[in-house]
């Protein structure tokens, strides 16, 4: 593999004095000048059109956050071989580990910045949003009552399992999130306008905590134009699917996202029904019923417990954004 990474880098014109595997895809390359990260890609022939549109992009709107990769002889962002794509972008050295709160923060101004810089606005009428809608929305409504009947089946068990018991004491909190999302889908979709504004950004699209380095965002392999509520979505699951949630410190750092590209409460209720999505929590239990044994019992748990937790934060940030953003100021409704 080393002779083919070394080929590779002929095409860059480098000729390395040290190359070092870091992981499967990763390689840290060095020469008499200086360190490279070359990276054997997951693109397909079909996304390298987008992939090369982000740095077009960075390039014409000067976002420094986006780490630029460099051209090879015959002027290409990347080198094809054996039907991999690999490119090379230069190695981020580590800053010293900042706390929590600053490195939200950080990451949240490095994504308001360029999903602010790279806004693209479209008109869509109210009946096209319904319809794209409502299959949604039914699919929510059906949940209350599929969760309350596999409750049902579990305690009627005369030991549950520990997936079932898990099943039993998430009930409320789950029944909560359920009924907040269909409410949330409602007034989404009670607009008053005709027509609405609908914003595009370019969002990474798979926004995981080891993609910021200190003031860079990195692997834009998945990036394309969408509504922001997918990279904050994205963003604040990888924070909050563990134990220790840091709730708190993601609102301050929305805070500083709203403060640097301001969100209209469309838009923060569209990522209110990102949050709140019950999907993935549906399905687990679901695979678990069809007793497909693909995956352990002890998994099925561990993921399970993730998805709770996830929709825990969702049930709070509504409660924050109606808080902070929805409360009615009766002073300036009587002027």
């Amino acid at each position: 593999m080393m002779e083919v990474v070394k080929d590779i880098l002929q095409a860059y014109r480098i000729f390395p004095t040290e190359i070092e595997k870091v992981t499967d895809r990763l390689y840290h390359i060095k020469d008499s000048r200086r360190d490279y990260a070359l990276k054997k890609s997951t693109l397909k022939q079909e996304d390298i059109a987008a992939w090369e549109h982000v740095y077009y992009v960075a390039n014409e709107k000067n976002l420094s956050e986006i780490v630029p990769v460099y051209l090879t002889k015959d002027g290409k962002l990347y080198e094809d071989v054996d039907g991999f794509v690999y490119y090379l972008s230069p190695w981020l050295l580590f800053a010293p580990r900042s706390s929590s709160e600053t490195s939200i923060e950080r990451t949240m101004g490095l994504l308001a910045h360029i999903h602010d810089r790279t806004q693209q606005s479209q008109r869509i009428s109210k009946s096209s949003l319904n319809k794209n809608f409502h299959t949604y929305q039914t699919f929510c409504e059906q949940l209350p009552n599929e969760l309350y009947s596999y409750v049902l089946r579990f305690e009627q068990q005369a030991y549950m399992s520990p997936f079932e018991l898990q099943v039993c004491t998430h009930y409320r909190d789950i029944e909560t999130a359920l009924n907040r999302i269909n409410g949330e889908v409602s007034e989404f979709l009670d607009q008053s306008e005709e027509e609405i504004t609908w914003n595009l950004s370019l969002c990474h699209g798979n926004l995981a905590l080891d993609h910021v380095l200190n003031n860079h965002i990195i692997n834009w392999e998945q990036a394309r134009y969408d509504h922001v509520a997918v990279d904050l979505t994205n963003y604040f699951h990888q924070l909050t699917g563990e134990y220790d949630q840091p709730n708190e410190l993601i609102m301050e750092g929305f805070k500083v996202y709203k403060r640097k590209y301001d969100l209209e409460m469309f838009d923060m209720k569209l990522l209110s029904i990102y949050l709140l999505n019950p999907a993935d929590y549906m399905t687990i239990i679901r695979d678990y019923v069809k007793s497909t044994k693909e995956k352990p019992l002890t998994y099925q748990v561990s993921a399970l417990q993730k998805q709770y937790r996830k929709l825990i934060f969702a049930l709070k940030w509504t409660d924050f954004i109606k808080e902070e953003y929805e409360t009615i100021n009766f002073d300036d409704l009587s002027n």
